[in-house]
């Protein structure tokens, strides 16, 4: 197989807290905002107690809710670190895309593997990061960074054009709603034209 972009990285701390970011953004989730306000309405409902017994465990849960909020990053990096072996060993990850197919070359996940562009079932793709899930099972981070053979500019298109999938922005500027509400309203007007003859 011709290269025709390469890849070379590896699991860093910084890889694993995108990756957690990229878990809650793709997941679409607002944990930290759903914490932040279950603890305001907690610290709202104690101060409604004036004094009460409902005080004291209203503004206790508060804290609480504040403090695991404060934290829980820290603990979703530290389980994530103890389960990745390429980040206990600082394996280093080769992905070599060709023209018909891309090689995952990682010497402790075992032998190499061989990835159809069609069993590429969704990808992602934000400032730093392209995100490819395989049949629903591998996530590959490639880190846009990280290019040995080729740019990330080049690969975006190139991936695109091999898979017959789009990279989805994890997160949408306004302007990227504004546009794709636009896109969907003139596909609307199209459509009842062609029904209603208007």
């Amino acid at each position: 197989m011709t290269p025709v972009y390469e890849v070379r990285t590896k699991h860093t701390d910084q890889v694993l807290k995108d990756f957690i970011t990229f878990r809650e953004a793709a997941r679409n989730i607002h944990i930290t905002f759903r914490l932040v306000v279950l603890s305001i309405c907690s610290l709202t409902l104690a101060a409604l107690g004036k004094g009460t017994v409902l005080t004291y465990i209203f503004a206790t849960l508060a804290v609480i809710i504040l403090a695991f909020t404060a934290v829980r990053k820290r603990i979703a990096f530290s389980k994530l670190a103890k389960a990745d072996v390429n980040y206990q060993k600082k394996s280093e990850i080769h992905f070599i895309f060709g023209e018909s197919e891309f090689r995952v070359d990682n010497p402790d996940a075992g032998d190499e593997q061989r990835i159809k562009y069609g069993e590429v079932e969704f990808m992602y793709a934000d400032d730093n990061y392209f995100y490819i899930n395989v049949n629903n099972d591998d996530l590959h981070m490639i880190p846009k960074g990280d290019f040995t053979l080729g740019d990330a500019e080049g690969f975006y298109d190139f991936f695109t054009h091999k898979t017959g999938k789009i990279f989805q922005p994890l997160k949408l500027s306004w302007k990227m709603k504004a546009d794709i509400f636009k896109q969907a309203l003139a596909e609307t007007r199209e459509e009842n034209s062609k029904k209603y003859g208007k």
